[in-house]
Parts: C-alpha cells; sequence; structure tokens
C-alpha cells in the first residue's frame, strides 16, 4: 500500500493495492519512505505508480509526503530520512556542483557530502515544459514575453532555474530584467494562472498530463513553440536536459493544436539512498521494473517514455550496486561513468 501524507492538510490518504500472490523475500509491512512533488507531475505519478507496482511484488509498504520541493528532498534522501524517489536529473548536478540552491555555504558543504549516499537505477525523459498563456492573441511566441508576469517554478526548486534558461536561450531575456519572474509553490503557481494574475504559466510535465487539461477547463489556452532546435542546441548540451516534441492533438484546448511544437524537456533518474536499500532490494526493484514495464504503462500513459531499450537516460548519478547485478546479468553495458566506485 502507499501512504500519501498531503503536506498541505497532514491528512494520511490510504491508496489499497491487489494482493498478486507473489513470493516476497522481504516482510509485508516493511515500510519505505519517499518524498514527491505536486499531484500531476511527473515525479508524482512516479512515486504513486512505481509504489504501487514495485510494492506489489516486492512486498513492501511505500509512505509518501507529496508536494515537497525536490532539492530539499534531495538532501533527505542522502541524510537517510527517505528511502529513494523520482529524482531530478538536474538536481544532482547541482548538487555535486554546488550551484543554485546548494551555492552558499553551509549548504554547499552539506550537498557535496550527502550526493555520495545517492545510487541511482534508471532513468527516462520524463518533463516536457508547457509554457502556457490564456492571452492566445497577445502572447504568440516566446518573444512575447517582454515586459510580462511570468510563472517560472517553485522559489527552492531546480524547475524555476530551468524555465528561465529556456527563456534566456530562446530570446535572451533575463528573469526580473526582461520580464517579471514569478516563483510561487506549485499549487500557488496553477491557482495565480487560474485566477488571471498570470500572463504566462510555465510546467514542467509529460506529455497528456491532466495540469494542461485543467487548465483547458478554464479557458483555451496556447502553448508557445522554442522554434528552431538550435535556439536549445547549446542549452541541451547540459546532461539533464533533452530538445523533444509535443505532438499536434495533444490537448483538446491548445488553440495551436494542429502542429508539432518544439519543446525543451528535463530528465529524472530513480534515486536510492545507497545504505538504506540493500543491494538484494535494489537488485530486485531493478528487476521488478523492467519485468513489469507493461503494467507501469498501464498504469499512466505519462510514463510511456520510461524504456528498457534506454535505462540510462538522464543517468548522471553512479547505480546501485544492485542494479549494476542486474544490468550485467542481462547483458546491459554499463556506461564507465555510472560505475560506483564500489564496483571499481
Amino acid at each position: 500500500m502507499i501512504n500519501i501524507v498531503r503536506s498541505n492538510v497532514c491528512v494520511l490518504a490510504l491508496i489499497s493495492m491487489l494482493a498478486l500472490g507473489t513470493t516476497s523475500a522481504f516482510s509485508k509491512d516493511r515500510i519505505l519512505r519517499a518524498d514527491t512533488g505536486s499531484p500531476g507531475g511527473s515525479a508524482h505519478t512516479a512515486t504513486v505508480v512505481l509504489g504501487k507496482v514495485l510494492g506489489s511484488k516486492l512486498g513492501f509498504t511505500l509512505q509518501v509526503n507529496d508536494k515537497q520541493t525536490l532539492t530539499r528532498s534531495a538532501l533527505k534522501l542522502g541524510r537517510g530520512q527517505l528511502d529513494w524517489f523520482p529524482f531530478p536529473t538536474t538536481v544532482y548536478f547541482l548538487m555535486t556542483k554546488g550551484k543554485g540552491p546548494y551555492k552558499k555555504e553551509p549548504m554547499k558543504t552539506k550537498a557535496l557530502e550527502l550526493s555520495k549516499n545517492l545510487r541511482s537505477i534508471w532513468g527516462w525523459s520524463a518533463n516536457i515544459f508547457h509554457f502556457v498563456t490564456f492571452k492566445t492573441d497577445e502572447i504568440k511566441t516566446f518573444q512575447d514575453l517582454k515586459g510580462k508576469s511570468i510563472y517560472t517554478g517553485p522559489p527552492s526548486g531546480a524547475a524555476a532555474v530551468i524555465s528561465e534558461s529556456i527563456i534566456k536561450a530562446v530570446t535572451g531575456y533575463k528573469p526580473n530584467v526582461d520580464y517579471k519572474a514569478v516563483r510561487l509553490p506549485w499549487g500557488g503557481g496553477l491557482q495565480a494562472m487560474l485566477d488571471g494574475k498570470l500572463d504566462v504559466f510555465a510546467r514542467p510535465c509529460a506529455l497528456g498530463c491532466a495540469i494542461l487539461d485543467q487548465l483547458g477547463m478554464k479557458s483555451k489556452y496556447r502553448l508557445l513553440d522554442v522554434g528552431q532546435e538550435s535556439a536549445l542546441k547549446k542549452w541541451s548540451k547540459h546532461p539533464a536536459r533533452v530538445i523533444d516534441k509535443i505532438p499536434a492533438g495533444v490537448y483538446k484546448a491548445q488553440v495551436n493544436n494542429d502542429k508539432n511544437l518544439v519543446g525543451a524537456g528535463t530528465t529524472f533518474l530513480i534515486a536510492l539512498n545507497k545504505t538504506n536499500i540493500s543491494n538484494d532490494l535494489a537488485y530486485k526493484m531493478t528487476k521488478a521494473t523492467w519485468d513489469n514495464l507493461d503494467e507501469i504503462h498501464k498504469s499512466a500513459k505519462t510514463l510511456a517514455t520510461i524504456k528498457k531499450e534506454t535505462p540510462f537516460t538522464g543517468v548522471n548519478m553512479p547505480l546501485h550496486m544492485g542494479a549494476v547485478k542486474y544490468y550485467r546479468e542481462v547483458g546491459i553495458k554499463i556506461p564507465k561513468r555510472l560505475l560506483p566506485p564500489e564496483a571499481k
């Protein structure tokens, strides 16, 4: 089962799972802990679905604290206060470089040290940054963002840094110089957009995500097209960033849904605390993912980009030794950069 702790009201929501009768090496009352973002986002969907599928196969219960800022959750995972969660590739990069929310002391030293306790098992292309505007006749391109009020993400998260970097890459515009960058928690940003207090709402989510449908219930909207991929060529050299597309017809409320749009995306990986999660459990989590990929895909269409053919998409964190064992067994070549110190 999955216990989801709603941070805003402190209420436990219980999601029951079907007992599939599989033999498990783990106690049925074992509890694993995870943080995740707001409902509707890629991190939340992946946490709930993987908690359900893997928990049912391996016999653990996942306790989830949602609506969290994952840059802070990353530190909790490093301390061992969490066991695993879907981890933005960008956040690991920032931790190991002492940048972004980790650039000031003593946070920088903590981030550098705690990042050594993190291990991964696989990754995927998780998000496309959707730049949404209800002002469909006034704002048609990124160039029209000059002087506008734009929600870029939570105050301490990586999403705001990324969305602002996309705007800069495409237009050269700087936050709070050429436009007003509004940083609020995810829920507050969405509500501000629905209340008409913003010109543009930037939200990373998987294709077909419910958040875009929610916005469409209020009004028709335009999704901004990045335009030529060349505008993001330098931007996409970062290991956490990908150039992708939003296919025509994905969203009914989108006024410009008759053609494919160029989009900027980011990757996630499944990160574990290397001490909390044993080699045996990490091995079984990795194996259970790829053995039950059809079930994962059926549980959420937004997780369709998880592919066994490309298990290391966006992975910039050393693999857990349990995952190393699995990939070696099935003959999947592991890039040397992903082998942990304990494997060498």
